[in-house]
């Protein structure tokens, strides 16, 4: 009578057994074409089916087939549905990238202010350049080349000997004539301001031919 039952057994865990991966492949079934042949839904149904029409008719006796039968359809569809398992791991969330650092500001590039002496650099009451103040403006024309981006103020000053606007119109011109030969060394005329203060500022008395000296000056600083 067990032998005559057999069939049925097997054939009702098969049954179960492809019926408890169902979910599994209707959950999965855009994904079951990358799995193994092993792992797709119709292997392991089969597989979790003959398992457990094995145990089941190996664990009945004459008497309780049904009761065999039970447990063979069981675990053949508990083991369908873990051969049917999806074991794809999880994907790992990519960690968000550090927001890149801001760039450091370039540093500003050094300009040392240049003082010219009106004795020195200037004919008396005159707005014309001699030859020695050539040779400090050459220097300044080449720092202003290596630093392209770098604007300076010229700034004329004179004592408070005469008239305060003659003093004006004189500091005026020899600022200009300093911008003019830094031009004719290649510096834009847009990268220099000059402009004249005349006796407006002082940085020494005015009472004494040294004071006064120091203050007929040109200066020549960065903007």
């Amino acid at each position: 009578m067990k032998r005559s039952t057999t069939g049925l057994l097997l054939g009702s865990a098969l049954v179960i057994g492809l019926s408890g991966c169902a979910s599994s492949a209707s959950q999965s079934s855009a994904g079951s074409s990358d799995r193994a042949w092993y792992q797709q839904p119709v292997v392991c149904g089969i597989a979790g089916g003959l398992i457990g029409g094995s145990i089941g008719y190996a664990t009945s006796g004459s008497s309780d087939e049904e009761t065999g039968a039970v447990i063979g359809a069981t675990t053949g569809s508990a083991i369908g549905a873990l051969l049917c398992a999806d074991r794809t791991p999880e994907p790992v969330a990519e960690p968000e990238p550090e927001p890149m650092p801001e760039p450091e500001p370039a540093p500003e590039p050094e300009f040392e202010p240049v003082v010219l002496s009106s004795e020195v650099n200037f004919a008396f009451d005159r707005a014309e350049l001699r030859p020695q103040a050539e040779v400090t403006l050459d220097e300044v024309a080449r720092r202003l080349r290596e630093n392209p981006e770098l604007r300076v103020r010229i700034e004329g000053h004179t004592d408070s000997v005469g008239s305060a606007e003659y003093n004006q119109g004189l500091s005026q011109r020899r600022a200009e004539s300093v911008r003019d030969y830094l031009m004719s060394q290649g510096i834009a005329g847009e990268r220099m301001t000059a402009v004249g203060y005349g006796e407006e500022r002082p940085v020494a008395t005015n009472d004494t031919d040294e004071g006064r000296a120091l203050n007929r000056r040109v200066e020549i600083d960065r903007q």
